[in-house]
């Protein structure tokens, strides 16, 4: 690490600029309103819904929002994801042993990532990651190398993924969501003043640095309201992840406000940070939130619902008027006499003033917001599975027509999970001797381990695309209701019924379907 060996100037000059283009990025999302927009959805998605309003009025909470958010998030990742690399300059390669020998490495490869997207829980992580931008606009994936990663065998180290929030992420140009273009890209973090201290000091710094490495107050700058609460006590401080290119090598730079922790040329091509929008928001980096357009409906649902449960509390029972002048006191004791004092016709100094009624429509109208929001954002009852199943047929093709909506956001994910592939191909090729081996799964699913020449597949064009399996429309409650119509019509015998019917619906069937071919036989007998 020669570059804390050097004079100060040219340290002191990147952790100020670093520091300064984290405030620019900062100052822009706020000028933009987008810490409160991604609390206020965060909130919202949540439950917490009266968040600041004061009334008298019940608080309510018909939370229309997680519902919907819910559906898109699984609609859009109902499928298995598989991610396939191609080498772009393959045709190109003339000699056929070359060639051969980049086709294998490219398919050991495959074989590993499809190995990795099962171990690493991808599939939970895009769940995540698609959640955060339903909430945020953005769901970014950020890779990392960990040297102290074991799997056996003798070379350590292994790629790790994380996710980062939109709120922590600030690129040099504001205006394009192409971020290996970027001149620069920072990521912010929060972390215990020990450890970043213990991490200083194993990349060298010297003591007079790590001892300018102290707490800090600013936790609002996340996504929630709880990123601002921490453990009574806990020492931590902002740092910055910056990452630039020098002749075409990705750099990396860690710091905090006083002191840079460690500065390595990576020998990266791609930066480590792929991203995705929900939706698409012209010449900015930040994509728009689905929940952003539910946060209005949703505060008028609670608060329609909450004006007829305060009506109801106070009109529900009737009341009694009575003349004090000739009743003194009145009582509701079940029969306790009631005195009446002077003469006269007693129903006069007393009258009964009946419950009271809600606007006809009223609450049909708060319904019917209810329906058009979900049915604006395409959860409709058909998509949700709230419809009864009287057509199974039109179901389904509403089901279909639903996903429909959801085309661009699965292009999205798509595209920035095969950036995501490239990035750990371009580690592996980085990071790996050549003697390591990486874990794949064979033809018949057992784990084995092969090996490649990471040298030659570093300096290939390599290229990959992620893309869903099949998804699955009948579920088991539809493939039910279509065998009972079939054998209700007599185009299927109670066996056959049985035997066709999915698996977990039925205990015992293989018992049942040899009672019922007994008694066929003595029956025939």
């Amino acid at each position: 690490m020669s570059l804390f060996k050097k004079g100060g100037i040219f340290i002191s000059q990147t952790l100020h600029s670093a520091w300064q283009e984290y405030e620019a990025g900062k100052e822009y999302k706020r000028r933009i309103g987008l810490y409160e927009t991604v609390r206020k959805n965060e909130r919202f998605y949540r439950g917490d819904q009266w968040y600041g309003i004061q009334t008298d009025l019940p608080h309510p909470v018909f939370n229309i929002v997680r519902r919907i958010t819910d559906y898109l998030v699984g609609s859009v990742l109902s499928g298995n994801i598989t991610v396939q690399y191609s080498d772009n300059g393959l045709p190109f390669i003339e000699q056929a042993a070359l060639r051969e020998k980049v086709t294998n490495g490219i398919a050991v490869l495959n074989r590993h990532i499809a190995w990795r997207w099962k171990t690493e829980q991808m599939q939970h992580l895009c769940n995540q990651a698609l959640l955060d931008a339903a909430i945020s606009g953005d769901g970014i994936f950020y890779c990392w190398w960990d040297p102290d990663s074991r799997d056996g065998q003798k070379f350590i180290g292994n790629i790790r993924t994380d996710l980062i929030e939109i709120t922590n992420l600030f690129v040099a140009d504001v205006n394009s969501s192409d971020l290996q273009s970027q001149d620069y890209i920072i990521l912010s973090g929060r972390g215990f003043i020990s450890e970043l201290k213990k991490e200083a000091r194993e990349a060298g710094v010297d003591e007079r640095e790590i001892a300018k490495i102290t707490p800090d107050d600013e936790k609002n700058m996340r996504m929630g309201d709880f990123a601002s609460t921490d453990l009574k006590g806990a020492e931590k401080a902002t740092y910055l992840l910056r990452f630039s290119k020098e002749n075409d090598e990705v750099v990396f730079e860690k710091s905090t406000r006083s002191c840079i922790i460690k500065r390595i040329h990576t020998g990266l091509k791609y930066y480590p940070v792929t991203y995705f929008h929900w939706h698409n928001a012209k010449n900015c980096y930040h994509g728009n939130a689905p929940v952003s357009d539910l946060v209005a409906n949703q505060l008028y649902i609670n608060s329609a619902y909450a004006m007829a449960m305060k009506h109801m509390q106070d009109t529900a029972f009737s009341k009694v008027i009575y003349d004090k002048s000739r009743i003194p006191e009145w009582s509701n004791e079940v029969g306790e006499a009631i005195g009446a004092m002077g003469g006269g016709n007693v129903s006069d100094a007393v009258s009964v003033v009946g419950v009271g009624e809600l606007q006809d429509g009223y609450l049909d109208f708060i319904n019917d917001v209810i329906e058009n929001t979900k049915a604006m954002m395409g959860a409709t009852e058909a998509a949700l599975g709230d419809a009864a199943a009287n057509n199974t047929s039109a179901i389904l093709t509403l089901q279909n027509a639903s996903q429909i909506a959801l085309e661009h956001v699965r292009i999205h994910l798509y595209r920035c999970l095969g950036e995501l592939a490239t990035i750990w191909a371009d580690m592996l090729c980085t990071y790996c001797p050549q003697n390591r081996f990486l874990m794949v799964e064979n033809d018949e699913g057992k784990l084995c381990a092969e090996t490649m020449d990471y040298a030659l597949l570093k300096n290939e064009l390599l290229h990959a695309t992620a893309t869903a399996g099949h998804i699955e429309r009948y579920t088991s409650g539809t493939t039910v209701s279509i065998l009972d119509k079939l054998l209700e019509h007599g185009h299927l015998n109670v066996a056959q019924y049985i035997e066709l019917l999915p698996n977990g619906t039925l205990e015992n069937r293989e018992t049942l379907l040899k009672k019922i071919s007994e008694k066929g036989a003595t029956t025939n007998g």
